[in-house]
């Protein structure tokens, strides 16, 4: 969502050098003129607002007032209440003293999740060059198709509309119990609030989320808007002990590492996700063994970054990811992982991270943790290569959970396909 965000700050000088312009005469004369008086409080609000429908669309509406002049301009400003940006948009109205403006945003389009807090204000100009920034107004995107429960606390907040509270219950408990290890294991917690969308089936979460994503996605954390929008079914406990963990550690791990300059290598991150699972997904462990066993491990660099979408790949990415991460906890300890998070959030390259906690390069770890599993038949471990320039230390796209997959046992190798995913509902 962020991509569609332009920073306000331009525009707002824009509209200044344009004032300053108009008072001095200088637009389309070319020659100095008499200075105009811009006086805002000639420009009233009569009524704004924004009623949403999620999860197709928000309509802003405004009506204004001038009594100088005809109001020819209306700009509205609209964005996360998270971020430091925000997206214009032109309004469409009718020119006169009294008007009424509106802007209906496509959500479908321009995506917004589920319980995204949202500010947005208008900017009205009339004929006379009289101009009024309205004071910043709220409104919370929620998914009211759904009869929703409630439940805070240290920060979290879980919704569910079906299982009772019972079901409430066990999403609270899993997530206090989820944030307890995480301090443990990174020692970092939530500071800012986190909202946990449950939805009862696969069918009403993919209603939710971005129309474009993947199939096998199960659960998805947007950790700079503080949201976690999963499925899980009341009939599934075992799911809470998956999911709400999973999420949980992308937006503790964000708010841990936020900063403007580099970010958390994708590994790092959903292998901590996974490894703070209460429930493990069965024959991830496996899955590492077999792709050691016939030379087809990701190398750790590639999995700096985003994920393969081909649903294969996928899951040995997670497994493999979840598998170094274990690796690094129980060789290294709860102390190294919390170093390692403070230097990513001081900005630190990855390799110059590893290198300062471990001592080891990227190459030289992912080699020291094949070491523990099956020899391939053709020996292709990665070696130390000083000279290969360093991978990028941004990485893209917003944390995901996957379905939980069956994955045959090498044992039984008629079994299901292993990239095949299966509805947690």
């Amino acid at each position: 969502m962020a991509n569609f965000f332009r920073t306000i700050q331009p525009v707002r000088q824009f509209l200044s050098i344009l004032g300053i312009l108009s008072i001095l005469g200088i637009l389309g004369t070319g020659v100095l003129a008499a200075p105009v008086v811009v006086d805002p409080s000639t420009i009233s609000v009569v009524a704004s607002d924004a009623q949403p429908d999620f999860p197709y669309d928000i309509t802003f509406s405004l009506t204004a007032e001038s009594s100088a002049a005809p109001i020819e301009a209306i700009m509205l400003l609209y964005g996360a209440t998270r971020n430091e940006t925000m997206t214009i948009a032109e309004a469409e109205f009718e020119p006169g003293t009294r008007v009424t403006a509106r802007h209906v945003l496509d959500t479908q389009v321009f995506y917004m999740p589920p319980g995204v807090d949202l500010t947005y204000q208008w900017i009205i100009r009339d004929a006379a060059g009289n101009e009024l920034e309205t004071p910043p107004q709220n409104l919370t995107y929620h998914d009211e198709r759904f009869d929703w429960n409630e439940r805070t606390a240290e920060n979290v907040t879980v919704y569910w509309y079906r299982g009772g509270e019972a079901f409430g219950d066990a999403l609270m408990e899993t997530a206090l119990r989820a944030l307890t290890n995480l301090e443990q294991e990174i020692g970092a917690t939530v500071e800012e609030s986190v909202k946990i969308y449950i939805y009862a089936t696969n069918n009403d979460m993919r209603s939710a989320i971005q129309p474009n994503s993947v199939e096998w996605v199960g659960g998805e954390a947007r950790p700079g808007l503080g949201l976690i929008i999963g499925a899980v079914s009341p009939d599934d406990p075992l799911e809470i002990g998956r999911l709400v963990p999973h999420e949980l550690s992308h937006q503790v791990l964000h708010q841990a590492t936020e900063n403007p300059y580099g970010g958390v290598p994708r590994w790092f991150d959903e292998g901590l996700a996974m490894y703070n699972e209460e429930t493990a997904i069965s024959g991830m462990e496996g899955l590492v063994e077999e792709a050691a066993r016939t030379d087809q491990l990701i190398p750790l660099e590639a999995l700096a970054s985003s994920f393969p979408t081909d649903p294969d790949q996928a899951f040995l990415s997670y497994a493999q990811s979840h598998s170094v991460v274990t690796y690094l906890i129980e060789t290294y300890g709860t102390e190294a992982t919390s170093n390692l998070v403070r230097a990513f959030g001081e900005a630190t390259p990855l390799e110059e991270a590893l290198q300062e906690v471990l001592h080891r390069s990227v190459d030289e770890l992912d080699a020291e943790w094949r070491e523990t599993l099956p020899v391939a038949s053709v020996l292709t471990r990665p070696t130390a290569t000083p000279q290969r320039s360093a991978p990028s230390d941004r990485f893209e796209g917003d944390p995901v959970v996957p379905l939980r997959p069956t994955i045959p046992s090498p044992a039984h190798p008629g079994g299901s396909d292993p990239g095949s995913p299966t509805n947690p509902g």
